[in-house]
């Protein structure tokens, strides 16, 4: 990963002239303690959720061994004395909790700098998930202004990598972004997939919308990656026929006769499930992995077992929250 990073910052170096200038420039690279009141937003916000938990661990580490690496900030355009942040919104945030001042470097970055040297940070990081790079990237074009290359620059990535990045972070809507949240357990494919449905299905949108407005998300639960699923589900459910309603589907599922199964960093589906009133039909393809539907026939009697006990253990959870024994 350190390769990794170095190589980002070598080609943000090699690709950004005015940057390093602006980091030259007379009254920059100064250190100084600010209090954390006169910095302000700037620029764009990658996260879609900021942990909780980890603030609170950062700002004690910070009380305890005090800030090793400083922040970036640039003069506010509009406001003297104050200051815009560039990068280090967890340190500046865990600062502000812990009731410190910040350590924070000051440099003289226009706009499009400033976007383009949070982007290369973040992105180097390993905890951003691919809708929040895919986000960021789309942000940068249509928000801030910056161009494809750009993009490409920052994220290290070719030409096919940074039409995916843009197609995906401009198709799903901000608010449904939001409630589903950073779903680090879901990789290209299956936001692909999302994108498909939301723009072959006229009504996959409010279908999702409607679906992640039943949960409630206030703690956590159900967690990002389940409410991606909810939705993914809900804009794959296409309305049916009031005459076919019960054709094919079981009461009270709502749910379509076939179904992909669809797994993280696997292009194609990998079998099928089909519901009926009698009960779901299971084909799993078996090229999805060779000899697993082979295993699986072999222990069929102890993979069912084992997902009854977890379905029972689930079943259970859920009667013992709402109070019911």
């Amino acid at each position: 990963m350190t390769a990794k990073k170095s190589s980002l910052r070598d080609l943000a170096a090699r690709s950004r002239p005015a940057l390093l200038a602006a980091a030259n420039a007379p009254g920059t690279n100064r250190l100084v303690e600010l209090p954390v009141h006169l910095i302000h937003t700037g620029g764009l916000v990658d996260r879609l959720e900021v942990g909780e938990p980890e603030l609170v661990a950062l700002a004690e580490s910070i009380k305890a061994a005090g800030q090793k690496v400083p922040i970036l900030v640039r003069p506010h355009p509009e406001r003297p004395g104050e200051y815009e942040i560039v990068t280090g919104r967890r340190r500046l945030a865990a600062c502000r909790l812990a009731g410190l001042t910040v350590r924070a470097e000051i440099q003289d970055l226009d706009a499009r700098a400033l976007v383009l040297a949070q982007a290369i940070e973040n992105i180097a990081r390993e905890d951003l998930s691919y809708i929040e790079r895919a986000r960021l990237a789309a942000r940068m074009v249509d928000e801030a202004g910056l161009t494809v290359q750009d993009v490409e620059v920052a994220f290290s990535c070719d030409k096919t990598d940074r039409s995916r990045y843009l197609k995906i972070g401009r198709a799903v809507p901000q608010d449904l972004l939001e409630r589903i949240g950073k779903a680090a357990g879901v990789g290209r494919p299956r936001w692909e997939q999302l994108v498909a449905r939301l723009e072959t299905d006229p009504g996959a949108e409010g279908r999702a919308r409607a679906a992640l407005a039943a949960v409630n998300i206030t703690d956590g639960t159900p967690s990002s990656d389940e409410r991606f699923t909810l939705a993914f589900e809900a804009a794959g459910r296409p309305a049916q026929p009031k005459e076919n309603a019960d054709k094919g589907v079981p009461k009270g599922t709502g749910r379509p006769a076939g179904d992909d199964i669809l797994l993280d960093g696997v292009e194609r589906p990998v079998g099928r499930m089909r519901a009926s009133r009698k009960g779901l039909e299971l084909m799993l393809y078996a090229d999805a992995r060779e000899g697993f539907t082979d295993w699986l026939a072999l222990h069929r009697n102890a993979v069912v077992g084992r997902l009854l006990e977890e379905y029972e253990r689930e079943r259970q959870a859920g009667a013992g929250a709402d109070g019911e024994p």
